[in-house]
Order: C-alpha cells, then sequence, then structure tokens
C-alpha cells in the first residue's frame, strides 16, 4: 500500500525468527488497553498458576507494570504460552469477541515482525510452516505425476493433512513422509528393504555411475548418502512397532525439518528412477544409453528379467 510504514514497504525480511525483542515490546503494550484494567491482576495470577512463573511481585499497585515485564523478560516457551493462557481467560471471562480480538492482534504482530510461529483459531500457537517448505512439498508432488508414483503422491499428501491438521500431528505426518519414501525406494529397487544397508548396497553404485564423469558430484552424493541413512535412522525411531511403546510426539520443529528432508530425497529418487527408466527404454529401442544412468538401466533390466522368469 502506498500510505503504508517505510519500514513495511522496504525492510522487509525473508527471514523467520524464534523471538523478537519488538513483538514482545508490542505485545506487551496491548496490557494498557483499557478490556485489560478490571483482570490484570486475576490474569496474572491465572497465568502464573498454570506456566509456573511469578507475575505478580509483593508490591502492589504496579500490575500492569508487572506484566510489561514478564512479556518482555520471560523465556520464549513461556511468552508462547502466555499468548494462548490469555486467551483463553479472555474467551471464558469477558467475551468472544475480546478474545477473538486479542487473537488477530498477536497474529498481525507475529506477521510484522517475521516471528516463525502461527496461531491457530483457538489461540494456540505453532511452528510456521513457511512458504520455502511449501514450495518444497509442491515440487515434490509435482515431481511425481506419473501413475507409477500414485500411491507415493498419496502418502505425501496425507502427511501434508496432518501436518495441517488443527493441531497438527507432526508424529503421524512424520510416518506419512516415511512410508512415502520408502515406497519409492521399493520401487526403484524391488525386493529390496529400506535399511541402512540397503541404502549403501543399492544406491552407492547407482548414484556413483549416475556421476561418473564427476568425481566431485560423487563425493557430495557418498555425503548425501549418509545424510540419507541418518535420515532413515531418526524416522524409525517413530515408527510404531507392534507391542512397543509408542514413541511420544517429537518437537514440531525437528519433525518438519525430517519431513522437508524426506520431500527432498523423494524428489531425488524419483529422478534417478525416471533416468533408470529411460535408460532402459532407449536399450529397448536400440539406441545407446546416456552414461548418466547406464548401471542403473542394467540393474533395473536385471531385476525385472529376474520378475518375469519367476512368473
Amino acid at each position: 500500500m502506498p500510505q503504508d510504514r517505510f519500514s513495511r514497504l522496504y525492510v522487509q525480511t525473508k527471514e523467520f525468527t524464534q523471538d523478537s525483542d519488538r513483538a514482545r515490546y508490542r505485545i506487551a503494550a496491548l496490557f494498557r488497553e483499557p478490556i485489560f484494567n478490571d483482570h490484570a491482576e486475576q490474569l496474572a495470577l491465572y497465568v502464573s498458576r498454570t506456566v509456573g512463573v511469578p507475575i505478580l511481585s509483593s508490591a502492589s499497585g504496579r500490575c500492569l507494570s508487572q506484566w510489561n515485564q514478564f512479556i518482555c523478560g520471560c523465556r520464549t516457551p513461556d511468552f508462547l504460552d502466555a499468548i494462548t493462557l490469555v486467551y483463553r481467560y479472555l474467551f471464558w471471562h469477558i467475551s468472544e469477541d475480546v478474545a477473538y480480538w486479542w487473537r488477530d492482534v498477536v497474529r498481525q504482530i507475529f506477521a510484522d515482525e517475521h516471528l516463525a510461529y502461527q496461531i491457530d483459531d483457538a489461540g494456540g500457537v505453532h511452528p510456521a510452516v513457511d512458504q520455502e517448505f511449501q514450495r518444497n512439498i509442491v515440487s515434490t508432488v509435482a515431481a511425481l505425476q506419473s501413475h507409477r508414483y500414485q500411491s507415493i503422491s498419496q502418502s505425501i499428501e496425507i502427511a501434508s493433512s496432518h501436518l495441517y491438521a488443527d493441531p497438527p500431528n507432526y508424529k503421524m505426518a512424520w510416518r506419512a513422509m516415511l512410508l512415502a519414501v520408502e515406497g519409492l525406494f521399493g520401487l526403484k529397487f524391488p525386493h529390496a528393504r529400506l535399511t541402512l544397508e540397503e541404502i549403501l548396497r543399492r544406491l552407492l553404485p547407482a548414484v556413483e555411475s549416475a556421476y561418473k564423469t564427476n568425481s566431485t558430484a560423487q563425493k557430495a552424493t557418498r555425503a548425501i548418502l549418509t545424510c540419507f541413512q541418518g535420515w532413515v535412522e531418526a524416522s524409525l525411531m517413530y515408527r510404531h512397532q507392534p507391542g512397543v511403546a509408542d514413541a511420544p510426539d517429537p518437537p514440531a520443529d525437528i519433525a518438519i525439518l525430517a519431513i522437508s528432508h524426506g520431500a527432498s530425497f523423494i524428489r531425488w529418487l524419483a529422478d534417478l528412477d525416471v533416468d533408470s527408466s529411460e535408460s532402459v527404454q532407449l536399450c529397448h529401442d536400440g539406441e545407446t544409453a546416456p552414461h548418466k544412468s547406464s548401471v542403473i538401466a542394467m540393474e533395473v533390466g536385471q531385476s525385472s528379467e529376474f520378475d518375469q522368469a519367476a512368473t
């Protein structure tokens, strides 16, 4: 908007932050609104009792000032909890409209100051799924348009639905992404399970062949495979196993990181799979396969022959 403030027009940053002194100051200033005049003390007692951190000191008559000290000086988790607790108090003890006012104003402050959180309709605070993450998921689904990847796309959609639920179910989203990775690995390497050993045995020869004219790329992909093994190992920690107590919910930031990496691995595996399939087709047509995928083509071709012999 032409009439907007200079900083809103020209000093916007794309980086999200976990905390912000400016956001805290602006939210603390909200307690000077007349609506809090008759409720600041009871609200402070309620938040203190729930969070376990004192807001009011022995001094009396300075409740609003002590709210300012608490909001500006408390730990980040206590600050975020207070956002939700204030919403609940206002909803229960004053009115829905006042609670909605608080929620919407704080949402705007979070957006203005680029805090890495989103506030749901009930005042709950969650880590924000940023635009880069969304683009990653969208581009991954776009890379799986072939009917061959239909079940993989469905698993990614399930992961997204859990991620954008209210409240988000990060554990189920992570499990769905692991299922998608396992499914794609199984498509590329029939009869192979996604284990740390199989990643090396199956993928290492494939990627070394795919980049055999680029020694630096080969070294880089070996390091990436190590990361892939670590991702699988971490993901299996949150898989449900019969007879074993279910794992606790993962922290939201770790889950979002893992799901994003899983989508990136799927896109990479799909590219390798497409290259190998194209190489096989070229060989069937009597043409020379591109050097990038020659070994992968042989491996897929041998698997196809084995399957035909078995039938």
